[in-house]
């Protein structure tokens, strides 16, 4: 894009309307050019909510390190969906501490349970990324999953939802496998669906019984996951 229009955009961080703040963020976020990167972590700080909420998306697009303290400090921000957004962009910056940072969100329960469920979806996105790729790496894999597994005892369903699909995005391994199969019991039917998924991506042939008890459910998303969960591991027996 031409120096100039990037110039424009800019300059519209600088706008008294709001709207055209937010905008301008996206679309300096869209364009994803370095010079763009500075105004936009300025924006993080505007005293309207909808521009901080823009600018906490956009930085997670510029995928730049440098902006790690300001998103961390905007975690707490009065407006949920800052917060939110703040979770996701760490999870797109590849650096092993923004990963720490969100198994560190996961993991503490004076947290709010919307910013522990984002940071916890926030790692499953990064595990499906190139260039960073948490799976990788048996560091990696077990810090995320020590906090991962230990949220399944949550009593938020949101929760344990988020760390069974994230942890469905990894390696298999005998614990995250039986942790999977319990969960096919929990009350929340999003659980089970991203149990069955996780299960399936496995590969376990441990699931296939669970899994042909679960393909006679009531609800036909859930027996029609299960039954071709059931179909993969024959195929793999």
């Amino acid at each position: 894009m031409p120096a100039e229009n990037i110039e424009l955009l800019i300059e519209f961080t600088h706008d008294d309307d709001p709207r055209a703040r937010a905008m301008a963020v996206a679309g300096l976020a869209k364009i994803a050019d370095a010079r763009g990167f500075a105004p936009v972590l300025v924006c993080l700080f505007d005293p309207v909510d909808e521009v901080r909420a823009a600018a906490a998306t956009a930085l997670g697009i510029f995928g730049d390190d440098r902006a790690y303290e300001a998103l961390v400090e905007c975690l707490n921000d009065p407006n949920e969906r800052v917060g939110v957004n703040c979770a996701w962009s760490l999870g797109q910056i590849p650096t092993t501490r923004c990963l720490d940072k969100l198994c560190e969100l996961v993991a503490d329960d004076e947290v709010a349970p919307s910013l522990r469920v984002a940071a916890a979806t926030a790692i499953g996105e990064r595990s499906e990324r190139a260039g960073f790729d948490i799976t990788t790496s048996d560091a990696l894999i077990e810090r995320a999953r020590v906090v991962l597994l230990n949220v399944l005892e949550s009593d938020e369903d949101e929760l344990r939802a988020a760390g069974i699909w994230t942890l469905g995005h990894f390696p298999a391994d005998k614990q995250t496998t039986e942790a999977c199969i319990e969960a096919l019991d929990d009350e929340y039917a999003w659980v089970v669906r991203y149990a069955i998924e996780a299960l399936a991506h496995f590969r376990d042939l441990a699931a296939l019984e669970p899994l042909l008890d679960m393909a006679e459910s009531d609800d036909d998303e859930i027996r029609d996951l299960a039954c071709q969960a059931v179909d993969l591991l024959r195929n793999d027996a």
